[in-house]
């Protein structure tokens, strides 16, 4: 498997529940290897499930073969465990979520640039960008910052208004843009769309059962 611009992924344990997070390099002949910041891991090897998130592909979740062992490269002390990674089978490939939103409703607090402080509700969200509802009126081309946490990842994000219009419930809707997203908020972003999507999925099953 060929990956085109991946730089995190997250591999999954033989319970099926997630391991850790790893930076992921791969070189000219295609060959995969993980880095691990979490120092709670342990030399094996074993067959899980890796969700890699690829920028230009979406998410690619494939079932691999992973050799974890400590790291002796320059970067051990900040990655203590590396693992070389065999991609046995393609399981599923998922559209490309900065074009896949999902609805929520999360209330928070944003900050403009000019220092102001205003509460607005997200009413959508994608790897992309978020759709924002508030009464305070602002200017396309205005950044915006605000933190969310996501499970048990508490993320600092900033976005860019692009378009501007009314809201059905009052006041202003804003469509805007992820600015300068790390590739770790932006991992973690696509796995709470990814879970988002696959919940409304089971949610529809059941109601055709």
């Amino acid at each position: 498997m060929k990956l085109r611009d991946c730089e995190t992924c997250l591999v999954y344990g033989t319970d099926n529940k997630p391991l850790s997070r790893a930076r992921v390099e791969t070189d000219k002949n295609e060959n995969i290897r993980l880095y691990f910041s979490n120092y709670k891991l342990r030399s094996v090897r074993f067959q899980t499930y890796v969700d890699f998130y690829d920028t230009q592909q979406g998410l690619i979740r494939c079932f691999c073969e992973v050799v974890l062992r400590k790291n002796v490269q320059e970067n051990r002390m900040l990655e203590p465990w590396m693992a070389d990674c065999e991609v046995l089978e393609i399981a599923n490939i998922f559209q490309r979520q900065q074009d896949l939103r999902v609805r929520v409703h999360i209330s928070t607090e944003f900050t403009m640039d000019s220092g102001l402080f205003f509460v607005g509700t997200i009413k959508n969200i994608s790897a992309g960008g978020i759709y924002l509802v508030t009464s305070q009126a602002i200017k396309t081309g205005e950044r915006l910052s605000f933190t969310h946490r996501f499970e048990k990842d508490l993320c600092q994000m900033k976005v860019e208004i692009l378009r501007v219009r009314g809201a059905a419930t009052g006041g202003f809707g804003y469509g805007c843009k992820f600015i300068n997203l790390p590739s770790e908020t932006e991992a973690t972003i696509r796995k709470f769309v990814f879970a988002k999507q696959m919940e409304k999925q089971k949610q529809q099953g059941r109601k055709k059962l």
